[in-house]
């Protein structure tokens, strides 16, 4: 390898970093205020060729990993530690910034495969490699945004001050409902159900896909 493919190698990894600064909050403003229309675009953008794919967008995977990456920026910068993780396993994965936040990036996955293996159920879709891949891409777009609100409002609540943990509360307590509302609606438009079973399930797969979470996070603690 020359000096001159380095030097485009560093410029393109430049650029690709610096687009970040611009691409995640557009990403995260757009997936808030329009969430099933940032599904409906993942899903279109699954069937393009790759390197057209999320011009517009950050990958939802990209996103979601970003989105655990600033909620552990901002922990460092409030000086809220990381707690809970005291087994063996769990100190080692805790010791190391990068494990732990790939653990992180694991945990908060866990929902968007869940809803994306249950709308191809609900479907009548073969399951597999392929005909998962899109409804989780757009899963990860909810992930990325459910995990930087509810990663921050925990980093409110473990901060030392009732209006911060009141706050946090809120946040957490309003994210969670926005996300059993959006999947609700997107549950009935992908899988053909109606509302009721569509709220049902919503609820079904978002207490199991917690508990499986919580179980991880007691194991390790």
């Amino acid at each position: 390898m020359n000096v001159l493919t380095i030097l485009r190698s560093v410029e393109e990894l430049l650029y690709e970093v610096i687009s970040w600064l611009l691409f995640y909050p557009l990403t995260l403003w757009r997936t808030l205020t329009r969430p099933l229309a940032m599904m409906r675009y993942s899903d279109q953008e699954q069937r393009d060729k790759p390197e057209k794919q999320y011009l517009e967008i950050l990958s939802p995977p990209l996103f979601l990993v970003l989105s655990v990456v600033v909620a552990h920026g901002v922990e460092l910068a409030v000086g809220v530690g990381v707690s809970g993780l005291r087994s063996p396993v769990g100190a080692s994965i805790a010791a190391n910034d990068q494990t732990l936040l790939a653990f992180r990036a694991v945990l908060f996955s866990t929902h968007a495969v869940a809803f994306a293996w249950v709308s191809l159920l609900l479907a009548g879709r073969k399951v597999d490699r392929e005909t998962l891949r899109a409804p989780f891409f757009a899963q990860c777009c909810l992930s990325g945004t459910t995990t930087i609100l509810v990663s921050l409002g925990g980093i409110a609540v473990a901060y030392p001050n009732e209006t911060a943990t009141l706050a946090g509360v809120a946040v957490i307590v309003a994210a969670t409902i926005w996300y059993l509302i959006v999947q609700r609606a997107w549950l009935m438009r992908v899988a053909g159900v109606g509302g009721i079973p569509a709220g049902l399930v919503a609820v079904a797969t978002f207490a199991g896909s917690t508990a499986v979470v919580m179980t991880v996070g007691a194991l390790l603690s």
